[in-house]
Order: C-alpha cells, then sequence, then structure tokens
C-alpha cells in the first residue's frame, strides 16, 4: 500500500523499526539505563508517528552483548528492565517488541536470547528463544519451537532471531501458525550487510508475508552494526528502509486487507496454498504430501539426518577436529 504518512487506520498497522544504537553495558545499573533510553525513544517515536501501533527494537539492544559480562547481566521476564518496557508500552498505547539477551535459564543452563511483544496493556503474549544460536560466537542455549500472537489491530506476528532467518525453514513454520508479519530482530554487523539486506525481502516473498527487521547500528567492544532495518511487503517490495545511522527509525503501514485478499485470490504466486496442493491444475487439489525425502528423514529419524548433512560439511563442531583430509589447496 502507499507509503510516506505517519498515521495509520483501522485496517492499517502502523510499524516503526529502529537501528538502535548498540549499547556497551557494563553492569546491570548500565542495562537498566539503557532500558530508560529505549522507554525514552517510544515516547518519542509515539509524539512523532501518531499512527504507530508496534515499535521494534533490535537484538541486543536490551543489554548489549559483553563479551566478557555477558552472563552477568543476564535477567528475567519479570525482572526490572521488562517493567520499564511494559510502562513505556502502557504510557504510549502501543505494542512493542524487545530483546533480553540474555534470559536466565531455569535449570541453570547458559542463557536464551529471547525476544518478547508486550501489548498496549502491558502484557507479554509472545515469547520466542533464538532457535538457532550464530556459531561458534553465541553462546545461548537453543530454544525449540516457533511462536506467533495477535498483534495490534489483530494482526498476527511471529517472530525470529537474527541468524534464525537464514534458515527457511523457520520462517515458513512461523507462517504456517498464521503469521502475516515475520518480526526478525538483529545484531548483525559487517561484512554481511548485502546478504541480510536481500535476506528478508526473500523470506517475505517466498512465505506471502510481511517481514520486519530492526538491527543495531554503531560499534560495541567488538564489532561494527550496518543497521538497514526495514520494513517488507508481502511481495518483496521494500516499504521504509534506515541507512546505516545510529538511533535511525523509520515507519511504515501494513495493510490487514491487502495480505488476507491476497492469501486468498492469488493462485500463481499463493506459496503457501501451492505447497501442498502440488499439481492442482492436472489433479484437483493436487498432493499435500511431502515430496522432500531431506525432510523425511530428518522427521522420522534426525541422527541419519545429521549424518547426512555431516558427509557433505564435517562430522564435529570445530572444522579443526573434524575428521577426513583437508582440501588441498590449489596448484601455484
Amino acid at each position: 500500500m502507499p507509503q510516506g504518512s505517519i498515521s495509520s487506520s483501522r485496517d492499517a498497522v502502523g510499524v516503526a523499526v529502529v537501528n538502535y544504537r548498540v549499547p556497551v553495558c557494563e553492569s546491570r545499573q548500565d542495562v537498566l539505563l539503557n532500558c530508560k533510553r529505549i522507554a525514552s525513544m517510544i515516547d518519542g517515536a509515539k509524539k512523532g508517528y501518531p499512527g504507530l501501533d508496534l515499535i521494534i527494537f533490535p537484538e541486543y539492544s536490551t543489554q548489549g552483548f559483553h563479551p566478557e559480562k555477558w552472563q552477568d547481566l543476564t535477567t528475567t521476564l519479570d525482572g526490572p528492565e521488562v517493567a520499564i518496557f511494559k510502562d513505556a508500552c502502557v504510557r504510549n498505547k502501543v505494542y512493542g517488541i524487545f530483546s533480553i539477551t540474555g534470559e536466565k535459564h531455569p535449570e541453570g543452563k547458559n542463557p536464551y536470547n529471547t525476544m518478547i511483544m508486550i501489548t498496549d496493556q502491558g502484557e507479554i503474549n509472545l515469547e520466542y528463544r533464538k532457535i538457532f544460536p550464530w556459531t561458534p560466537k553465541e553462546p545461548w542455549t537453543a530454544g525449540h519451537e516457533t511462536a506467533v500472537a495477535i498483534g495490534p489491530k489483530g494482526l498476527v506476528i511471529g517472530g525470529v532471531i537474527c541468524y534464525d532467518a537464514n534458515m527457511p525453514e523457520i520462517v515458513r513454520d512461523t507462517v504456517m501458525k498464521g503469521a502475516e508479519l515475520v518480526v526478525r530482530i538483529q545484531g548483525y554487523m559487517y561484512p554481511s550487510k548485502e546478504q541480510q539486506r536481500m535476506v528478508p525481502q526473500v523470506r517475505a516473498w517466498e512465505n506471502n508475508c510481511y517481514f520486519a527487521v530492526a538491527n543495531m547500528a554503531g560499534r560495541d567492544l567488538v564489532y561494527s552494526y550496518f543497521g538497514h532495518s526495514c520494513v517488507i511487503d508481502f511481495d518483496g517490495s521494500v516499504l521504509a528502509e534506515c541507512g546505516t545511522g545510529p538511533d535511525e527509525l523509520t515507519y511504515s503501514t501494513l495493510s490487514l486487507t491487502t495480505i488476507r485478499d491476497a492469501r486468498r485470490n492469488w493462485t500463481a504466486e499463493n506459496h503457501l496454498y501451492n505447497l501442498v496442493h502440488r499439481g492442482y491444475t492436472s489433479e484437483a487439489r493436487g498432493h499435500p504430501t511431502c515430496c522432500f525425502d531431506f525432510y523425511k528423514t530428518w522427521v522420522n529419524n534426525p541422527k541419519a539426518a545429521a549424518a547426512q548433512v555431516e558427509l557433505l560439511t564435517r562430522d564435529a563442531d570445530s572444522p579443526a577436529e573434524s575428521s577426513g583430509e583437508s582440501i588441498a589447496p590449489p596448484p601455484p
């Protein structure tokens, strides 16, 4: 739908994504001060964009990712950090999506990398824990299921975190649970800017869904982050996009009726319907069965699937510890 306004309507959900300046937090007090800064940014965004219904902050925007002190900065979903976010959402009558890195693990394992959505009533209605922590650097315990929830004005929202979205399966599963908007919070750094700018457009197109990305910008103690937070239409086109500057914010509206009409009436590019109705132009309703051998193996015999992949890649977490010969260097 046309963009450029700062309003919204009954049919149009106003969404903002933030190139949040990467925080470097040395203590819990630093974290709480940063949370108050995030809350202040919500206040300003609602004043500037009166149609705002949902505001999205990047992965690591709450606690940062201190290379040495990350374990000291963990919290819980009922901690003071989340309380600050809840107050800001209620005060501004908006939904908000926030990052908790890390969320304390109930069994004492390494923390989770968690995304939450808070409603305009101050309630957490979506909790998602990163399924694919970024290797070899992220220490987080992996989550095990995708998640969706009802967002503002009835828009169905699902979440993925950073590296997750490089796996097409995770977005497809989230959409098959009903997501109309998939939110990707990320802390992506150079040099992968070009690849990561393409991923959300492809995921939106192949899943007939809106896609919103909030990425960090600036530099912490280790990396430089490229920003480019964006909102993508379900046809894969860019509705709004930030540049590389820290604390940039952009805004877009997402039509409820347009995406639902497309999912109902599109034929040639209705990738969701066509996936499980193969060949319906020849045989009525087509074939719903899965025809992909690898996925059958993965579901029925995960260890065999892992062994199959290891034949293509390696048989150890560390390349240095894997068996087999190294690839010979090219001749001089």
